[in-house]
Order: structure tokens, then C-alpha cells, then sequence
């Protein structure tokens, strides 16, 4: 099924207690911004638009969605505000802190933490060749300490990826991103095209999701540090 441009919220928006600043990203699966609470903090905000199954024009703050995409956009719909409301529950340092979960505009949002920064990603293409091995243990063993927390609480990540791992201004990481609630919509909505990332994705991502466990993300991370050298 062909991806469609969606419009993110205008800058100025204001979404339930939030006002909208500034689009930080966006994807196949999701729009996240830049936001500001009543207190004026900043905080970052998911927003559930999948571009195979909802279209939103350029002014409008309801996206379109075709009987034939209803059941699944419902469906991928209630597995990322579950996947919001698990990561509430989860307070580690180097995971991403989830704030707020909220239903608007006939979709759904997750509100987190801002973090200053940027991603491994970015560092990466900055410093290629030159990053140092001290750097690479104390990053990916704060990680480890995130990843299992996350794991001893029965969930799973499923987008391990340099983009997706945050250095904070303190050189402290954080994981972003959870991928657990797109790889659901997949396995649920069979004219989806696949949402995994070559290269970083483990081998049963691809044919055998059945499969999928820990020691999924445990492949990504291995990926990732070889990213890094």
C-alpha cells in the first residue's frame, strides 16, 4: 500500500493542555513535535498517523480514513496506547519518560519527556572513525541497564537503531522510539508494507515474528555498536 504525505498540526496548535511549537520528526508510523505544557516546559509528543492508513490535508486536524483502513487503524491505534500506558510505568534513566497518554482529533498521543541532545545517529556521522571505546562501553552499558529494565517488564523495543538511541548533553543515552506497536500493526494489517530498519533488524523480523523476544533487541544493540566503529 502506498504512503501517503500527511500535514502535521500546525505550529500553534493546541492540543488538549499542550500548544504545539514545531515538528521534531516524522515517519511512516507517527509525527512527533516540539510542545509546551501550561507551565510552559517542553515536552515532546508521538502522535499516531499511520501514512498507509490515514491521510491528513494540509488544515485539517482530523485525518481521513477509508472504511477499508478503519478496522486497522483502530487496531495499531489501541496497541500504541497500550504501549504508552506499559512505558508510563516505566522509570529508568535511560528510557524514554512517558508523561501523558491521551485520545484527540480520532487518534492518539503520547507525551515524554524533552530531551536535549542528539541522537547516536547524528553523532555517529559527526565523528565517523574517530569515536573512541570509552565512549561505546559507558553508552551502550547504560543502555543495557534501560534494555532490561524494559525487558523485566515483558516489553520489547523492535526498533534498536543509532537514530533511535538519544545522547543527552550529558553524554548519557537514552532509548527512544519504541518500535513494539508497529510491528503489531504489521503482523495485524497484511497490506502493510514491513516497518524495520536493514541492517539493525534481527533476522526473525523479517519472516518469523512468532519469534520475536529479548534477544531481538539484544541483536540491535550488537548492530549498533558496530555502527559505531
Amino acid at each position: 500500500m502506498p504512503q501517503q504525505a500527511n500535514q502535521p498540526l500546525p505550529d500553534g496548535y493546541q492540543l488538549e493542555n499542550y500548544r504545539i511549537a514545531s515538528v521534531l520528526s516524522s515517519g511512516g508510523f507517527s509525527i512527533v513535535y516540539l510542545a509546551y505544557d501550561e507551565n510552559d516546559q517542553p515536552v515532546a509528543i508521538k502522535e499516531y498517523l499511520p501514512s498507509q492508513l490515514a491521510l491528513r490535508k494540509e488544515g485539517d486536524a482530523l485525518p481521513s480514513i477509508s472504511e477499508e483502513n478503519l478496522a486497522t487503524f483502530r487496531y495499531g491505534m489501541r496497541c500504541f496506547f497500550e504501549e504508552g500506558r506499559s512505558l508510563a510505568r516505566l522509570s529508568h534513566p535511560n528510557v524514554v519518560r512517558v508523561l501523558n497518554f491521551f485520545r484527540a482529533n480520532e487518534t492518539v498521543y503520547m507525551v515524554m519527556r524533552y530531551e536535549r541532545g542528539r541522537t547516536l545517529q547524528e553523532h555517529i556521522r559527526a565523528r565517523r572513525g574517530t569515536i573512541k571505546e570509552r565512549f561505546i562501553r559507558h553508552v551502550f552499558t547504560l543502555l543495557l541497564n534501560g534494555l532490561r529494565e524494559v525487558h523485566s517488564n515483558k516489553l520489547l523495543h523492535l526498533d534498536i537503531k543509532p537514530a533511535n538511541i538519544y545522547i543527552r548533553n550529558d553524554s548519557t543515552p537514552v532509548l527512544i522510539d519504541f518500535g513494539a506497536a508497529r510491528q503489531t500493526l504489521v503482523q495485524e494489517g497484511q497490506r502493510l508494507s514491513p516497518m524495520y530498519t536493514p541492517g539493525f533488524a534481527p533476522p526473525e523480523q523479517y519472516k518469523n515474528r512468532e519469534l520475536l523476544g529479548p534477544w531481538s533487541d539484544c541483536y540491535a544493540i550488537g548492530a549498533s555498536i558496530f555502527a559505531c566503529l
